[in-house]
């Protein structure tokens, strides 16, 4: 058991991601937009194998308090616990749960209230190897999402993911497989827009090709792509049937130095937990090199184009015909003096730009991070 504290120091000049100074004038008047967030935590992990039995748990308490906007401070708490078993020599899966509460992000909602956040996923998955090269595997998880606000009782949700699939494996180790998931999303609370009742409730079916592909001892290849259906319940516009894909591929081009880019044409919004129905299209390349055992560089970008025509109408978001370019660009330095010290420093720009002009915004930031295990 593995105790830890970690301490960060945030400062963001577009801290509630408003389109200018004179938006948050009208809004919250005042024509601040930057902030210092800091946060403390401190948690405790558990990480060990009984056998065959791998368990893990992570959990953590966690204090936020901003300089300036003050009426957002707030205290948050997280849990991962996971169980990777294994059953006999045919049998394997993992069962774990992840609870998080905390502050919802400005963009998603557009909410400039204290506005606390509650996550919750439980899942249990299981593989049955038929033969040396087949395996049968079948998942089901349910995702809780609640917002303390009662004005945005409406947004919150459960969204149950029963999947199931089989997969051949080659002698190389590449997978071939289809799998079927079907998604259902319940939300318990209606909401009024225009003066007619919403209601999001939906139905989700998907048929995917997955595609493992170990290229070479460097080069790694997955693809998940297929056809996908959507109906909202209540019926209407916001239906959706089409081609989704995702493409992922990892190169590890020296012993040092590691390349990832994803490639995808998605149904997702700001925040898939969100539930906000876009189509989107994105591309994102990301980079790490460790310099030495104590040294290591991060870089990633980011880019994203959203369209939001049919999509569902959720209090706070506007539906229609919304269309956003999302771009974001990060790099971080992590220092590791000591086995059990680390110190990181982060910079970051998030611009993004749409047809809906109070729904733009640049944001550029900087954090410092230390953490400390036991």
């Amino acid at each position: 058991m593995t105790p830890y504290v970690q301490y960060s120091i945030l400062y963001d000049d577009n801290l509630l991601r408003l389109r200018d100074s004179a938006a948050a004038q009208s809004a919250l008047g005042t024509s601040q937009m930057s902030d210092y967030v800091h946060s403390s935590v401190g948690g405790i992990r558990f990480d060990r194998m009984f056998s065959r039995q791998h368990v893990r748990v992570d959990a953590s308490l966690n204090k936020n308090s901003f300089d300036y906007f003050k009426q957002f401070d707030n205290n948050g708490r997280d849990l991962n616990a996971y169980w990777g078993w294994a059953l006999g020599e045919r049998f394997t899966g993992d069962i774990g749960y992840v609870y998080s509460q905390s502050l919802t992000p400005f963009q998603n909602l557009r909410v400039l209230e204290k506005n606390l956040r509650t996550m919750q996923t439980k899942y249990a998955t299981v593989a049955w190897q038929l033969h040396p090269d087949w395996t049968a595997r079948a998942q089901f998880s349910r995702f809780g999402l609640g917002y303390e606000l009662a004005s945005q009782q409406a947004n919150s949700f459960t969204q149950d993911i029963t999947e199931v699939g089989l997969d051949y494996t080659a002698r190389s180790g590449s997978i071939a497989g289809l799998q079927a998931r079907h998604t259902k999303g319940n939300y318990p609370e209606s909401t009024v827009v225009s003066g007619s009742v919403v209601n999001n409730s939906f139905t989700q079916d998907e048929l995917k090709a997955r595609v493992t592909w170990l290229y070479s001892g460097k080069t790694k290849l997955q693809f998940l792509g297929g056809y996908v259906s959507r109906q909202r319940v209540a019926g209407g516009a916001a239906d959706y049937s089409g081609f989704n894909a995702r493409l992922i591929a990892d190169w590890a081009a020296t012993a040092k130095t590691g390349f990832k880019l994803n490639l995808w044409r998605e149904i997702g919004g700001l925040s898939d937990v969100d539930a906000n129905y876009s189509l989107t299209n994105g591309i994102s390349l990301a980079a790490v090199h460790k310099a030495t055992e104590k040294l290591r560089f991060d870089g990633s970008f980011d880019y994203q184009r959203r369209n939001y025509n049919g999509a569902a109408v959720i209090t706070g978001v506007t539906p229609s015909n919304r269309k956003d370019r999302y771009e974001k660009a990060s790099f971080s330095i992590t220092y590791s003096p000591l086995r059990s010290l680390s110190l990181m420093a982060a910079i970051y720009r998030e611009n993004v730009q749409s047809n809906i002009d109070s729904f733009g915004y640049v944001s550029n930031g900087i954090a410092l991070t230390t953490r400390y295990e036991f």
